[in-house]
């Protein structure tokens, strides 16, 4: 399913506290009166955003804390005892070494640094260290 998708099938409502929130009035925040709002209505017409483990972001049915970025309340509720899922955006990869951000879809930059234990990126890595990578022919 695809934001677009999402959007057609569960119908998000605006946000009646601040309405210019984030994805055209429809995202409520995590605290004060937006978080007291979402957390009034029906369980299974809550939604979270938030960052996803491999660096993209999702929508994601329910209720949860980790990681989230803002709620959705939705019109019509989520069938029950399913979980459903959508990518709005596609991972990056982040290096603390040289704060350089990197769009990584497929996460082989995250896998390919990781393997060999080395905190850097394309951008910072010596060719040494991309040969370690395997990633050094990759733009060649």
């Amino acid at each position: 399913m695809t934001e677009e998708e999402w959007f057609d099938t569960y119908k998000p409502i605006k946000n009646h506290i601040e309405v210019t929130s984030s994805f055209d009035g429809h995202m409520f925040e995590t605290y004060g009166p937006e978080v007291e709002f979402v957390k009034s209505q029906d369980n299974d017409k809550i939604w979270m955003f938030g960052d996803g483990d491999d660096g993209g972001m999702y929508i994601w049915s329910g209720w949860g804390f980790v990681n989230r970025i803002g709620y959705f309340v939705t019109e019509v509720p989520c069938p029950p005892d399913t979980t459903i899922q959508i990518q709005v955006g596609v991972p990056w990869y982040y290096c603390e070494n040289c704060d350089s951000e990197l769009e990584d879809p497929d996460n082989i930059i995250r896998d390919a640094f990781q393997e060999v234990d080395l905190e850097k990126c394309p951008n910072c890595a010596t060719l040494e260290e991309m040969k370690l990578t395997g990633l050094e022919t990759q733009n060649a």
